[in-house]
């Protein structure tokens, strides 16, 4: 769904809300958005001008929690795991850029952004990286980079 059809959407919610005649709506929609119909709207500026008209009407939301579904609503990559995979990267890169961390995401994934992974693809990530980690000659369990020489390991 696009968001202007989102914006309509709302835009007619708030007029049944209100019980707007057409006369009505149709000059609060010229007023706030200098509009004769909603179709007409085309940024945000605009919408939040109108949906600012009908809530100084007295209109707002009314937030419906509907049940979510395992399927609906994946399990997204965890702030931790994230942060896990930044630092095994970092170890084990040649390359430190976001634009590798990315391609290489991609690759094991299917996915361009760490954020969008799902917390099995993240798992595939870093088991391969920790692999990476390790044929670098770094222990991914161990201290940090550098830190082996300062302990005479």
């Amino acid at each position: 769904m696009s968001a202007q059809t989102l914006w309509i959407r709302n835009i007619h919610v708030a007029k049944n809300k209100l019980g707007l005649d057409e006369d009505a709506y149709r000059a609060l929609l010229e007023g706030c958005a200098g509009v004769g119909s909603s179709s007409e709207i085309r940024n945000w500026e605009q919408y939040e001008a109108v949906m600012a008209g009908m809530k100084k009407l007295g209109f707002a939301f009314e937030r419906k929690k509907r049940p979510v579904r395992k399927q609906e609503n994946p399990v997204f990559i965890t702030p931790r795991q994230e942060y896990y995979i930044r630092g095994l990267w970092e170890l084990a890169s040649r390359n430190q850029d976001e634009k590798s961390l990315r391609a290489m995401c991609k690759r094991i994934t299917g996915v361009d952004d760490l954020r969008f992974c799902y917390k099995s693809s993240a798992t595939k990530l870093i088991i391969a990286l920790r692999k990476i980690t390790a044929s670098a000659g770094f222990n991914p369990d161990g201290p940090e980079r550098g830190c082996d020489v300062l302990h005479g390991v």
